[in-house]
Parts: structure tokens; C-alpha cells; sequence
């Protein structure tokens, strides 16, 4: 399987590397580093069942949408948008409502609806291909859970959900499934995703990119994917914990850099 890592602040080494987690936490929350963290946990499994005529994209930015799609595999057979989850604990899907098992044995609904955050993420790459008047086959969004401390009872989720002891499983179904896609629309979907853009100026009416803002001028469908993905958007903000994380960081950065200069003012 084939990975192209498509993220701004891509992992480096030492203290740029520490600079580049800092920068994508304050673009898109300290959520965004958990999913990252998920999507390489991923990665290994998936890498192990399937081949290189598969290809894997990481953290897809589209023109307007503020935050990443985390996942989208590219198959001969279909191309699928995966939204990689470390959470634990006791969960239940069902259709639109996702809830979580509180203190008292009872399901709740959980603070953020991950069944939405799947299926707008879904939505928004079938509104940019639309945009490019491109079709490609794709199922339903699929949320993964890689944690083994993480159980969900399904009860016809609106998007499909696999447990980690389901992994591999999903992806030696992947790999048997017939080939669909041309070598002509494979090629297209990939380079549509690795170089995402705007659609060009025509006389014909253009269906605009799905944008975090709410807009009267959005026709349907695209309309409730901008709203979702607002929401979804204002729960990547910190929370106080997380801001307190930040602001340590941002000291330890200050008090090596300090260090540094200080080691060089030294040397002279």
C-alpha cells in the first residue's frame, strides 16, 4: 500500500518537529494530534493486507474546508474516506446518534457526534468530486477504532464502524473486491486529492466547494455539509486542559531557545 502524506505540518525531527505539532494544534486542535497518532497505528495494520495497487492519503486538504479529511484509500475496487479513532470505552451507533455508556450503565449522547464528523467528512469529498464533475465509486464513510479497549454496539450506524479486532478483516475484504475503477479515473482520483484546486471558470453553473461558513447561496446538499462541518469545526477548539498543554510548550520552547542563544553567545 502506497502513503502519501498530503499534511502541512508534516512529522520532523528535533525542534522543528515540535514547531510543526504546536502550528497544526492551533490550526485545527489539539484533536488533530490524537488523530494523527491513529492514522499511523492504522497505517501498519492496513500496510500488512494490502498491496501497492492501493493508495492511501493522509490528512487531505480541500480548497474552503479549513480542517483535513484524516484518511482516503484509494482501491482499484472503491475509494473510501476513514476517520481513524483512539477513544476508549463503551459506545453505541445507531443511525444518526452516537452515545456513550455513562457512570450510571445508561447510554448518552457523547459530546461529539462521531457518526456526523464521518459522514461529513464523506460528504465533502463526493461535493469537491461533484464540483469537478468527476463520479467515483465510494460506500459509506467508515470510522476506525485501533484502540482494543474500545467496543461499539452497531445498530445500523449511518456509517460503517469497525472495531480494532476488525482491522484486518476489512481490509482482506477490501482486497478481494473486483477491480471498478479505470487506470484512467484511479489516476484522476488520486491527482484530484494530492492537488486539490478550485474548479475552472465555465458560463455553467458551478456547485461551490463545501465551506466551513454557512451560506444562503449553497444549494443541497452542500448546504447541510457546510452547517455539520461548522459544528464539527467549533469542537476543535481547546479546552482549557489543552490550552494549559499549549502554554507549557510554548514556554519549553522559549526557555531552549534562550538556551541556545545563550550557548552560542558563550562560544564566541
Amino acid at each position: 500500500m502506497r502513503t502519501i502524506d498530503l499534511s502541512k505540518y508534516q512529522a520532523e525531527a528535533g525542534l522543528a518537529g515540535m514547531l510543526k505539532k504546536l502550528q497544526g494544534s492551533l490550526s485545527y486542535g489539539y484533536s488533530w494530534q490524537q488523530s494523527r497518532k491513529s492514522q499511523e497505528e492504522l497505517i501498519e495494520i492496513l500496510g500488512a493486507v494490502l498491496g501497492n495497487e492501493c493508495v492511501l492519503l493522509r490528512d487531505v486538504n480541500i480548497p474552503k474546508v479549513p480542517r483535513p479529511i484524516p484518511l482516503v484509500l484509494i482501491t482499484p475496487a472503491q475509494l473510501l474516506v476513514i476517520n481513524p479513532k483512539s477513544v476508549q470505552g463503551f459506545f453505541r451507533a445507531e443511525g444518526k446518534r452516537w452515545e456513550e455508556l455513562g457512570r450510571n450503565d445508561e447510554y448518552r449522547p457523547a459530546p461529539v457526534n462521531l457518526i456526523r464528523e464521518t459522514w461529513l467528512y464523506q460528504k465533502t469529498i463526493e461535493g469537491y468530486f461533484k464540483q469537478h464533475n468527476f463520479s467515483a465509486p465510494m460506500d459509506r464513510g467508515v470510522m476506525i477504532f485501533v484502540s482494543p479497549e474500545t467496543v461499539v454496539e452497531s445498530i445500523r450506524p449511518r456509517v460503517r464502524v469497525v472495531q480494532a479486532d476488525g482491522i484486518k478483516n476489512f481490509a482482506r475484504e477490501l482486497s478481494i473486491l473486483k477491480p471498478v475503477f479505470s487506470e484512467r479515473d484511479f489516476r484522476a482520483a488520486v491527482q484530484l486529492l494530492t492537488n486539490p484546486r478550485l474548479p475552472l471558470k465555465s458560463k455553467q453553473p458551478k456547485v461551490p466547494a463545501p465551506d466551513l461558513e454557512e451560506s444562503p447561496a449553497i444549494p443541497e446538499p452542500l448546504a447541510k455539509v457546510d452547517e455539520g462541518i461548522t459544528k464539527v469545526a467549533r469542537k476543535a477548539n481547546f479546552t482549557r486542559r489543552e490550552w494549559i498543554i499549549v502554554g507549557l510548550l510554548s514556554v519549553l520552547l522559549i526557555v531552549v531557545l534562550i538556551a541556545l542563544i545563550a550557548l552560542i553567545t558563550f562560544t564566541l
